[in-house]
C-alpha cells in the first residue's frame, strides 16, 4: 500500500529512536531532520512507482494504452468502432432559382453542434430543385452518429446557395458502433483466457465472433440444427449487415474444427412499436425534441442483448435523459417485452406526441 511522504518521515523518526539513536533534534533545518527528509523523498518516490507498477501490471487495474499493451500479449486488439452513415435531404418551399453545388466534404451538424457529418461526393442540384439528397458519413466514431430520420441539421462554414431546410433522410443515419471501452475489452480478454481454445466449444465460437469489429453481442447455440451443428447469432447495436455476418462467418470458417457445421447468422427481429408523449421544458420545442427522443429510444432498443428484456422503465429513463424533456408518458408497450433466445429488439414505429 502506498505510503505518503509524511508517513515515511514519521516512521524514520520512530525507527531511529527505537534503535537507540542519540539524535533527538527533529526540528526542520536540523542536520538529522534534513537527512530524514531527503531519505523520505526517495522512499516516497519508490513507493509511488511500486504502487503504479502494480496497477499497470494487472489487467484488472490497468487502463487505456497500458491495457492495450497487456491484452495485446494475447493477440487481442481493442475494437476501434464504426462510423454512422446514411443520407440527408434538402428541401425548399419554392423552386430554387439558381444551381446549387454541394462539394464533397461539406460539413453539417446537429443544431446543438454535438454531431458533425460530411458529404461523400460532389452533389450538383440544377436550378428549379425543391428537394435533394446526398450521402454522408459521421465524423466521429460511435452511436453518437446514429441520428433519427427528420433530425434537423445546420451547415458548418460557407453555405451553398439555395439551401433552406436540412434534415436527416428517411432511413436515418445508422451503423455507428462505439469504440470498445476499457471494461468491454477487459471482459473480452478475461473471457478469452478463461476459455482457452478447446476443439470448438461454445466459448471458442464466442471468442472468434467477438474479434470482429462491429460485433457488440454474441449468442452461441450448439446443436441448433442437429448433431455437429452450431449457430452463432451476432448483433451490432441492432440487426447486423449481411457484410458483417459474412465477416464473422469467415473468421469462424478459419477456426472451426474440421467437419463442424457452424453458421453465423443475424438474430430474428422482434419489432417494438412505441407510443408516447413528451412535454418540452421552457425554452424547448416539441419539433426539436422529437427526433432526439426518438434516437435515444432507438439507442436503448439496440442495446438490449439477444434474448434480453425490453423494459418500459428503461425506455422512460432514456426519454427523460434528453435535455429539454420535462416529462414523458408511454402508452405502448404497457409491459416489459421478453425476447426469445435468438430474438433481438428492433425499433418499429415510434409515435411521439406533445404532452401538456
Amino acid at each position: 500500500m502506498y505510503k505518503t511522504y509524511s508517513q515515511i518521515v514519521s516512521e524514520l523518526q520512530a525507527d531511529m529512536l527505537a534503535s537507540g539513536s542519540q539524535a533527538t533534534d527533529f526540528t526542520d533545518g536540523s542536520q538529522i531532520q534534513t537527512m530524514i527528509n531527503v531519505t523520505a523523498r526517495a522512499y516516497s518516490t519508490h513507493w509511488y512507482m511500486l504502487e503504479f507498477l502494480v496497477e499497470l501490471f494487472f489487467v484488472a487495474s490497468c487502463e487505456g494504452p497500458f491495457l492495450d499493451l497487456r491484452v495485446g500479449e494475447r493477440g487481442i486488439v481493442r475494437k476501434p468502432g464504426v462510423v454512422a452513415t446514411g443520407s440527408i435531404t434538402f428541401t425548399r418551399s419554392t423552386p430554387c432559382p439558381t444551381n446549387t453545388d454541394i462539394p464533397a466534404g461539406t460539413t453539417f451538424s446537429t443544431l446543438d453542434g454535438s454531431v458533425s457529418i460530411t458529404t461523400n461526393a460532389d452533389t450538383p442540384l440544377a436550378s428549379g430543385w425543391e428537394s435533394g439528397m446526398v450521402n454522408v458519413t459521421c465524423t466521429a466514431v460511435g452511436i453518437i452518429g446514429n441520428l433519427a430520420a427528420g433530425t434537423q441539421l445546420q451547415i458548418v462554414g460557407l453555405t451553398p446557395s439555395g439551401l433552406q431546410t436540412i434534415t436527416v433522410g428517411t432511413s436515418g443515419l445508422t451503423g455507428g458502433v462505439n469504440k470498445e471501452t476499457d471494461d468491454e475489452l477487459r471482459t473480452r480478454y478475461l473471457f478469452t483466457i478463461q476459455n482457452p481454445t478447446d476443439g470448438g466449444t461454445p466459448g471458442d465460437y464466442q471468442v472468434w465472433a467477438d474479434k470482429v469489429t462491429g460485433v457488440t453481442n454474441v449468442s452461441v447455440f450448439p446443436l441448433a440444427r442437429g448433431n455437429g451443428t452450431v449457430d452463432v447469432v451476432v448483433a451490432s447495436d441492432g440487426i447486423p449487415s449481411s457484410n458483417l455476418v459474412a465477416q464473422v462467418q469467415s473468421v469462424i470458417n478459419a477456426n472451426r474444427p474440421v467437419g463442424a457445421d457452424a453458421q453465423a447468422k443475424a438474430p430474428t427481429s422482434n419489432i417494438i412499436n412505441i407510443t408516447g408523449t413528451i412535454t418540452p421544458a421552457t425554452g424547448y420545442t416539441f419539433a426539436t425534441l422529437q427526433p432526439l427522443v426518438t434516437q435515444v429510444i432507438i439507442n436503448y432498443l439496440n442495446s438490449v442483448p439477444i434474448g434480453g428484456i425490453v423494459r418500459v422503465s428503461a425506455i422512460i429513463k432514456a426519454m427523460m435523459s434528453v435535455q429539454g424533456v420535462s416529462d414523458c408518458l408511454i402508452s405502448a408497450p404497457t409491459v416489459n417485452v421478453a425476447l426469445t433466445q435468438e430474438q433481438l429488439a428492433v425499433p418499429g414505429t415510434i409515435t411521439l406526441t406533445q404532452g401538456s
